[in-house]
């Protein structure tokens, strides 16, 4: 049976009138009109939209729209498609057919707005004082599919979100018109709902479905940056299918798609594939959960490793060592103060003092004479733990990309010659942070020592339970010997 082309409104003049406007700005350049040099052709009537070949037959400004199956960036503004777009949707409303609309949204060269507008643009909503307005969110903003999608909806979700090149995401909302007549300020409530299809961390709508309040129109309302073909073959694929499914039985694209005539292996396969799209959009949002669960996890360590001074290096470096089962006490806290190293490791019986600096230059060489220093000093600290000597863990050369850094911080021979202590840069210590390898952060620090669990370091501690017994309770580990 041969099918025929669907027919839908597009609110723009055709395209011979966009062949004369450019012919004629070739023909002038500079000595152009003003008006004629703002005249630019809108992608919807690009030369190279095949319209037939994605099923639909344009009804441009100027046509009859009353047979159209949807309306595809309508205006509202007289003569320049209002009639038309008043005519598709009194013949949509008297077919008791859904509207179904599509309208970009966003100002696609990012103009200055003045400090009074939050909005870059809007989309007016005809018969109604309701319009949706758009505020930029910023670039590499990260959204996810909403919740409780139907299938057209959530397939529009799946296109937009493997959109190439990514569109720059503009939150949504309902704004409404104030009008003021000779007898006072009159501010009119918004009308209908606008329901998210894609949405921010913060719930925001990128991507939404503006409801009438008759249900008779049904409005997307997606980023200007978005290609009409993948608008177009989602509306042919799965929105006309399930909105419209008259006008695919006018256009006699019904017979493969409509259930009641499918036979049992279409059926069958068509419920597969509607399951198998179901689950990669709950699989994703999960993904998405988890992403960002690591993330919240990861970035304060990885932060204060590849760019932190002070106490949020040395909190970073504790996490890490911590991750790798050594126990690590703070000797500020503990000591009261900046009186020794800054942390005291411990594992498998050995213990080590831990100096961790961090410098936006080149590494300084009294940062390992700083640790020297503080291993002389600790064994006259009373009632300390003893230790078999210390490292130096080091963060330099703060102002360029980690990736150039130089993995040596110390290079003088003679200085080289005479370490006697392991000096650890927070690079190789991040390396093997971020592959989660334990036991490479344990050798950095202690060398090549056994892996057992060493027993906690204190006068009062207690041998192992034998077997079958309960183990003895304990208070809080003691780190030092008190006299």
């Amino acid at each position: 049976m041969t099918q025929l082309p669907i027919p839908v409104h597009v609110g723009s003049e055709p395209l011979d009138y966009w062949d004369d406007i450019e012919a004629r700005q070739h023909q002038l350049g500079e000595e152009a009109a003003p008006w004629l040099q703002k005249q630019r052709r809108p992608a919807i009537a690009s030369a190279t939209l095949d319209w037939a070949a994605l099923g639909f037959e344009p009804r441009w400004v100027g046509f009859d729209t009353a047979d159209c199956a949807v309306a595809l960036q309508p205006s509202i503004y007289s003569g320049q498609g209002a009639d038309e777009l008043n005519r598709f949707r009194q013949g949509a409303e008297s077919r008791g057919e859904i509207a179904l609309v599509i309208s970009l949204i966003g100002d696609p060269e990012e103009k200055p707005r003045g400090v009074l507008f939050q909005h870059d643009d809007s989309v007016s909503i005809g018969q109604s004082y309701t319009s949706v307005s758009s505020r930029p969110i910023g670039k590499g903003a990260r959204v996810r599919a909403a919740e409780d999608l139907g299938d057209a909806d959530g397939q529009l979700a799946l296109r937009m979100l493997s959109c190439n090149p990514v569109p720059l995401w503009r939150s949504l909302s309902l704004s409404v018109a104030t009008l003021e007549p000779y007898n006072g300020r009159v501010q009119h409530p918004a009308e209908g709902t606008l329901v998210p299809i894609l949405e921010t961390e913060l719930g925001e709508p990128v991507v939404a479905a503006w409801i009438s309040p008759d249900g008779v129109e049904r409005r997307y309302v997606v980023p200007v940056e978005t290609p009409w073909p993948l608008l177009l073959q989602w509306l042919h694929e799965q929105a006309l299918p399930e909105f419209v499914p008259g006008a695919m039985r006018r256009a006699r694209r019904q017979l493969a798609t409509d259930q009641t005539l499918m036979i049992r292996r279409e059926r069958v396969a068509r419920a597969a594939l509607a399951e198998l799209e179901a689950d990669y959009v709950t699989r994703r949002r999960l993904l998405e959960r988890d992403l960002e669960e690591a993330q919240a996890e990861a970035s304060p360590v990885r932060e204060g490793l590849l760019y932190g001074t002070g106490k949020q290096l040395v909190d970073a470096v504790r996490a890490v060592l911590e991750s790798a089962g050594v126990d690590v006490v703070d000797l500020d806290e503990e000591l009261g103060g900046t009186k020794n190293a800054d942390l005291l490791c411990t594992y498998a019986g050995c213990a080590r003092l831990v100096e961790v600096k961090g410098v936006s230059g080149s590494a300084p060489e009294r940062a390992y004479q700083d640790l020297v220093r503080h291993l002389r000093e600790w064994e006259k600290l009373p009632g300390v733990t003893p230790v078999v000597g210390g490292a130096l863990i080091l963060s330099y050369q703060l102002r360029v990309a980690p990736q150039e850094r130089s993995r040596q911080p110390y290079g003088r021979p003679e200085f080289l010659a005479a370490q006697t202590e392991p000096v650890i840069t927070t690079l190789d210590l991040f390396d093997a942070w971020r592959e989660e390898d334990a036991k490479e952060i344990r050798r950095m620090l202690f060398g090549p020592v056994t892996e057992e669990v060493a027993q906690p370091l204190t006068d009062d501690a207690q041998p192992l339970p034998a077997a079958g017994q309960d183990a003895p309770k304990t208070g809080k580990r003691r780190w030092f010997r008190r006299g």
